[in-house]
C-alpha cells in the first residue's frame, strides 16, 4: 500500500488540503481502496492494492491564517509483466532451410525488458537470429534459413522492476522427404578388368544421405571403390564407380536414400560381369621326330571361362586313346 500522513503539531484550527494532480482529494472516510482519515493533529491517505489510476502526485496544503506548509509525494504503480496472448504459440515446426518467427506479446508497468534464451542458455550470436519489438508490446524472434541445431526451446523472458514472466515455444525442424528423380537402371553388364559406374538421382531437404548396397552388403570406399555424393547445391546426382571389375563384383546394387525427412530404397540394378575370351599365351610351333609327344600349351582369359576348341588343319580334334 501508498501512506501519506502528517503532524499538524500545535497549529490552531489549521485548513488542511489534499490534492492529486492538482485536484483536490476530500477527506472523506473510504473511497474504494483508499482510505482517507483525519485523527485530531494526524491526517493521513492510505491506498491499497495501488493500481495504475492511482498514479500521480500528491500534495498536501496546511493554512491556519498565519503560517502555511506543504507537502508532496510522487506515486508511481509497477504491474509486473504477464503475457497477452490469445493463441500461445507453444508448439511449432519449421521446415529446415525456410525461415520461421516466434512472437509473444507482453504487458506492464513499466514497460518490460523481454530477453531471448534457447534450451535455458542466453541465445547464441548469430546473424541468421533477428530480435524486434513494437509499441504494443510484441517480441518476436527471427530465424532465417533454419538448421537441424536449431530444434530446441525458445523462452521470452520479460522482466521489470516488479517482477518477470516467461513464455516458451518448442521449434521442431522437419524435413523433406527424399524423391528419386532418376533411378538405377534394371541391368548393367560390366567389363571384367575395366571400369563400371551406376548412378541415380534424388532430391531431398537436406540433402539426402545415400547408402549403396550389393545384395545385403553396404558397399565402402576402397581403392577398388569410389562412392561420389553431390556437393553443389543444384546438383542431385549419387555416383557408384567400381575399378577393375571382377566376377565378385557381380550381383543386384540397389541404393538406400535418407534424411531427416524420411528414407526410401532404389530399383535393383543386376549387374552381370562377361569379358570375351583373349589369348594371353598362344601356341607355339613345335619340332618333334616321328613317335616323340608334341605338347602344345595355350592361356586364355575371358568370363565366363571359354570353351576351347583344339582344330588340325581346320577340322577340330577329339579325344582319342593312344
Amino acid at each position: 500500500p501508498f501512506e501519506i500522513s502528517f503532524d499538524v503539531g500545535g497549529k490552531e484550527a489549521p485548513k488542511v488540503q489534499l490534492t492529486k494532480d492538482g485536484k483536490e482529494v476530500k477527506f472523506t472516510s473510504v473511497e474504494g481502496t483508499r482510505h482517507i482519515e483525519a485523527k485530531q493533529n494526524v491526517f493521513s491517505l492510505t491506498v491499497n492494492k495501488c493500481d495504475h489510476p492511482d498514479v500521480g502526485t500528491y500534495r498536501v496544503l496546511i493554512d491556519n491564517g498565519i503560517d502555511h506548509s506543504e507537502q508532496t509525494a510522487k506515486l508511481h504503480v509497477g504491474v509486473k509483466p504477464k503475457v497477452e496472448a490469445a493463441k500461445p504459440a507453444n508448439d511449432q515446426t519449421c521446415v529446415i532451410g525456410q525461415d520461421t518467427q516466434i512472437s509473444w506479446k507482453f504487458s506492464g508497468l513499466e514497460k518490460p525488458q523481454v530477453t531471448w534464451l534457447f534450451n535455458g542458455q542466453p541465445l547464441p550470436t548469430n546473424e541468421r537470429f533477428e530480435i524486434t519489438e513494437t509499441e504494443d508490446g510484441t517480441s518476436t524472434l527471427s530465424i532465417r534459413h533454419a538448421e537441424l541445431n536449431d530444434k530446441g526451446t525458445y523462452t521470452a523472458k520479460a522482466t521489470n522492476a516488479v517482477g518477470e514472466v516467461e513464455a516458451k515455444t518448442t521449434v521442431n525442424i522437419a524435413g523433406i522427404k527424399p524423391l528419386i528423380t532418376s533411378d538405377l537402371d534394371a541391368a548393367l553388364q560390366a567389363t571384367k578388368g575395366e571400369s563400371m559406374t551406376i548412378k541415380l538421382s534424388a532430391t531431398g531437404t537436406p540433402k539426402p544421405e545415400v547408402v549403396w548396397m550389393r545384395g545385403n552388403d553396404e558397399l565402402v570406399p576402397s581403392d577398388r571403390i569410389q562412392i561420389i555424393a553431390p556437393t553443389a547445391e543444384e546438383d542431385d546426382t549419387y555416383t557408384l564407380t567400381i575399378l577393375n571389375v571382377q566376377p565378385e563384383d557381380q550381383g543386384d546394387y540397389s541404393a538406400k536414400i535418407t534424411n531427416v525427412g524420411g528414407s526410401l530404397k532404389s530399383k535393383k540394378c543386376k549387374v552381370a560381369v562377361t569379358k570375351s575370351p583373349v589369348f594371353v599365351a598362344k601356341p607355339t610351333t613345335q619340332e618333334v621326330k616321328q613317335g616323340e609327344t608334341a605338347v602344345f600349351e595355350t592361356k586364355i582369359d575371358g568370363y565366363p571361362t571359354p570353351k576351347v576348341t583344339w582344330l588340325l588343319n581346320g577340322k577340330p580334334l577329339t579325344p582319342k586313346e593312344g
